[in-house]
């Protein structure tokens, strides 16, 4: 029986969105295409009618996880009374337990950035157009002038990154560092707002 192009289409969008949330949760190279194919409900072999490689298929699901992640980050940034409210919500949230500890794998670029460093140009290409959009958004809820937003959003957003990553690293072995990393960036970057 021949799919249809709807139904073609939405089981492309289920592998791409199983392997987005597998990829963040466990690491692209601990996920193989039947993993994700098996997770889908798909045979290992119908993956090469909708993907020529993993890193296509890698490139695509880093690319939906940002699109998700920016488009929520936009609606968050917006809905705040000033822009300096919206970026203290932005980071209580980034920076919680919940974030760090959360089934889907949260935010591409702390979840992947290993992954795409560590992939080739196709799988580091997907990820520089999410970051790049991420610091868009930021920037615009920053103060200065354009390059002076750009400054401040990347060192917010590298901030928030390393301590996600750190604090996710020694959540099972040390739970109280964990906490600690998540609570100092938050009260650092809390403590920089009021001054500027």
């Amino acid at each position: 029986m021949r799919l249809t192009k709807e139904q073609a289409e939405q089981n492309r969008r289920l592998i791409v969105e199983t392997a987005s949330r597998m990829f963040r949760v466990h690491g692209m190279a601990n996920v193989a295409v039947v993993d994700i194919m098996k997770e889908c409900g798909f045979t290992h072999g119908g993956f090469y009618n909708h993907f020529k490689s993993k890193d296509e298929l890698a490139a695509e699901a880093i690319a939906s996880a940002f699109d998700v992640v920016a488009s929520d980050l936009s609606e968050e940034l917006a809905s705040g009374k000033t822009p300096q409210e919206s970026l203290s919500s932005f980071v209580a949230r980034y920076l919680s337990s919940r974030h760090r500890d959360t089934k889907s794998g949260g935010c591409p670029a702390s979840a992947l950035s290993v992954d795409a460093a560590r992939n080739g140009k196709t799988v580091q290409t997907a990820f520089v157009k999410g970051l790049e959009t991420y610091l868009d958004i930021i920037a615009a809820h920053m103060g200065g002038d354009e390059q002076e937003a750009r400054q401040q959003a990347i060192a917010l957003f590298s901030g928030l990154v390393g301590a996600m990553m750190l604090s996710r690293a020694v959540k099972n072995s040390d739970p109280k560092l964990s906490d600690e990393l998540l609570r100092s960036e938050r009260n650092i970057l809390k403590n920089h707002q009021r001054k500027n």
